[in-house]
This record gives C-alpha cells, structure tokens and sequence, in this order.
C-alpha cells in the first residue's frame, strides 16, 4: 500500500478549484484501493477557517475529508513538530510532527516548496501535483 500525506496547500487548491491538477490527483488517489491518502486532525480546522472567510458552506470540507483519514494531534505530534530543526511555518511543522508520530512511510504531498524542502530533508519523498498541470 502506498501512503500519501496530504497537506493543507494542495487540498485548499483542489477544493476551491484554484487547481484542476490538485482535484485530479486526488480524485485518482483516492479511487485506488492500494492507496491511502492521510493528514493531520488540523487540516479539518484550516479547511473550516478558509470555507469561512470564503463565505462558503462548512460542510464543504467533507468533499476532501471524506476520502482521507485523519492523524489525531497528540502529545507526540506536538513534540515532533517542535523537535523539527529546520524553520518551517507552525502548521506546516505539525503536518510533519503528524507524520513523524504517527510512523508512517508516506509521501509528502505539498504545493509549499519549504514545506517540501524540509520534508526532504527529513528522508521524506516528495510530490507536488500542483506543478503538473
């Protein structure tokens, strides 16, 4: 089974159609039974926040949530992002602190080139189906 973790970058992008390549990957991903996309329990807050200053319905979120299972934010999530050297942006470093707790050998899916450059370096492969199209 390949694992991919989804960032807030790239599910934005897809679900406000800001990127036809974003919504492509994921719809194909998520289709294939060997495939499992995951992210952290925080992208369900930053797909709130944005769906709300956006004036669109909430319950729009469930249109990527849906199809992805979710990391809780533990205690070893917060310390593996606060363990992370590199700088990385706060939510960003939780993305990663999510992977890291939760022992997965996924690939880190992100249209935020610091974000990749640290996961990287990290020993994480990398994706970004933002810049396909």
């Amino acid at each position: 089974m390949t694992v991919f973790y989804l960032d807030a970058s790239v599910a934005l992008r897809a679900l406000l159609g800001h990127s036809r390549a974003a919504a492509v990957w994921i719809d194909q991903v998520t289709a294939q039974e060997e495939h499992l996309v995951v992210s952290s329990r925080i992208l369900r807050t930053e797909l709130t926040r944005v769906l709300r200053r956006e004036g669109l319905p909430v319950s729009r979120r469930d249109e990527i949530l849906g199809v992805l299972s979710l990391v809780p934010v533990t205690e070893g999530v917060w310390a593996a992002a606060e363990a992370i050297q590199p700088h990385v942006k706060t939510l960003d470093a939780i993305h990663l602190g999510s992977v890291i707790a939760a022992g997965l050998d996924a690939t880190i899916i992100s249209h935020d080139t610091t974000m990749l450059a640290v996961a990287e370096s990290l020993g994480y492969p990398t994706y970004d189906p933002v810049a396909e199209l």
